[in-house]
């Protein structure tokens, strides 16, 4: 990465210069060294009214804002060269744990990477690698490649408190705007069902903003269910009930009005569990799933004709992308409004 050098009291008139010129990087920060300063530079000025030289940073510190993905594939070509390029997926930050997807190419340098990351990334405290999501209890595979060891962590987000591990449960950030969705879209007559709470990424907001009459929350995995225990404590919500177990067995029946599917493998083998569940055989669903792009419509269509065959009528209200998954594939919710033709 380029800058520009100059002496401490020469650096605002450089700044200046070089902002007119639209040559200053604004990803980066200026810094400081020994009463000389290195101003980030996206390529080399013809000249400047100061004297300067030109360097390559040894270590640029990056803006936590506004870093877009090519940008971090650029860097690491500082550390792997080309093979920067294999990387297909990009990161995200939780509280200060920044995780990210590696190809199985660059294993082997996935500390070297981790490290370059912490450069990269100012707010990141702890990179880690995670490999996947396991079926069926969303277990992460993943492991801590660089940076503190302590990976318990508080994640606020829209007024909400979060405690989690992102070594041992799942939470996403790319979630943000299905969570802030939820927040508001019940009423204090409702009653919720949460099948898949996980550490109760989307029935929190909705229990805290939208104050419904109760929301079930149920998690089948122990060490996940211990967190969203904290988690409702933390928010201090009277109004959720945590149960931990398989949904086959701890689900109430003729309770909700509105029914959160937040898992997407497999989800229509869920689906019979989720109508049973409705006040007076009636509610709404939001049902997430995993699909191609172009499938957004015609996989809608497909889950309401599995709930017409179990003697409901049902339309989808609402459908949307939330956020990409891997290569060519997208997290989807639908909105599935039904009714019991009983």
């Amino acid at each position: 990465m380029l800058a520009v050098v100059v002496e401490k009291q020469c650096a605002e008139v450089a700044r200046m210069e070089l902002l007119n010129l639209n040559l200053f990087d604004k990803s980066r920060y200026i810094i400081s060294k020994a009463g000389r300063v290195e101003i980030p530079v996206l390529s080399p000025p013809e000249k400047l009214s100061v004297n300067f030289t030109l360097v390559q940073q040894d270590k640029s510190i990056f803006k936590a804002h506004g870093l877009s993905f090519s940008e971090m594939k650029e860097y690491l070509k500082d550390v792997v060269g080309e093979r920067a390029e294999l990387i297909r997926g990009g990161w995200e930050m939780i509280g200060d744990v920044l995780i990210i997807s590696l190809p199985e190419e660059l294993y082997a340098e996935r500390e070297k990477i981790g490290k370059a990351m912490l450069d990269f990334h100012p707010r990141a405290k702890t990179v880690i690698l995670r490999k996947r999501i396991s079926e069926p209890l969303r277990k992460p595979e993943a492991q801590i490649i660089a940076g503190r060891k302590k990976t318990v962590i508080i994640h606020r987000e829209n007024g909400v408190i979060f405690k989690l591990n992102p070594l041992k449960v799942m939470f996403s950030a790319g979630n943000f705007s299905e969570r802030k969705r939820m927040a508001y879209i019940s009423s204090p007559e409702e009653r919720i069902l949460d099948m898949f709470s996980g550490i109760g990424q989307f029935c929190l907001p909705l229990a805290k903003y939208s104050s419904p009459e109760k929301v079930i929350a149920v998690e089948k995995r122990p060490e996940t269910f211990q967190f969203l225990k904290e988690n409702i404590k933390l928010n201090k919500l009277e109004n959720v009930e945590a149960r931990l177990g398989d949904n086959l067995e701890v689900s109430p029946v003729n309770f909700a009005d509105r029914v959160l599917m937040g898992y997407f493998f497999s989800p229509e083998n869920y689906l019979e569990i989720a109508l049973r569940s409705l006040r007076n055989g009636r509610g709404m669903l939001h049902f997430h799933a995993i699909i191609k792009k172009p499938e957004l419509k015609v996989y809608g269509d497909r889950v309401v004709e599995l709930v017409r065959k179990e003697g409901y009528e049902a339309k989808v209200n609402y459908n949307r992308i939330i956020k990409s998954y891997a290569p060519m594939v997208w997290h989807a919710v639908y909105d599935i409004e039904v009714r019991s033709k009983r």
